[in-house]
Parts: C-alpha cells; sequence; structure tokens
C-alpha cells in the first residue's frame, strides 16, 4: 500500500520545510486510482469561492503553505481532488491537501514500484 501524508490545522511555526512540521495523518494513494474524478466535484470544494493564488504559494513560505493545506484539511472532496491531481499530473499548487513535492513522491513510487 502506497501512502501519502497530509496536513493538519496548526501552521508551521518555523522557517523549517512544511513537511516536517505539519501533523500528519495517512491516505492510501493506491485506493485513489479507483476515485471517480469526473463531474463537478470541484463545486464542493472546500477551495470554492477564495483566491486561487491561496493555493500556488511560494514552496519556501512555510506559512503561506499551511494556509492552503489547512483549508484543505476539512474539504469533503480532498481525495477526489488528490486523484485528480495525480492523474493530470498536476505539478504545481497544493491539490487534495498535498503539496507539489508530496505528489512528486508519489509518483516516483509508482513508477518505481
Amino acid at each position: 500500500m502506497d501512502t501519502l501524508l497530509n496536513a493538519s490545522s496548526q501552521p508551521p511555526r518555523t522557517s523549517a520545510s512544511p513537511a516536517s512540521l505539519i501533523e500528519r495523518a495517512t491516505v492510501d494513494v493506491d485506493a485513489l486510482a479507483t476515485v471517480d474524478t469526473g463531474g463537478q466535484w470541484y463545486l464542493q470544494g472546500a477551495c470554492r469561492g477564495l483566491d486561487a493564488a491561496i493555493f500556488y504559494p511560494d514552496p519556501d513560505i512555510v506559512e503561506d503553505v499551511a494556509r492552503a493545506l489547512t483549508v484543505c484539511e476539512g474539504c469533503d472532496v480532498r481525495e477526489t481532488c488528490l486523484a485528480h491531481a495525480l492523474g493530470r499530473r498536476e505539478l504545481t499548487g497544493i491539490w487534495g491537501g498535498t503539496t507539489e513535492r508530496e505528489r512528486r513522491q508519489v509518483l516516483r513510487r509508482r513508477r518505481s514500484a
């Protein structure tokens, strides 16, 4: 089972990397392959109506990354959003409660499996 870590609501308070500072919960990304990303799932996203720039933060500004991840935390369509991002190889932004780096790691593990 391939797993990915998702963010908690506590924003980091130092300049270390987001992944090292945010409490994590495990998600089974292998199961995401079966998630239907068709339709208008994005209309139910917690991000709906927010400025899209929030979800394209500078990866070096930990507070901005944490703010975007916090929006995703309680989202009802987070797994669908992540499945969409992995399926379309979204290279930038916060998708499904994950950073660009986290999604690249998942895709690398899938290729080597």
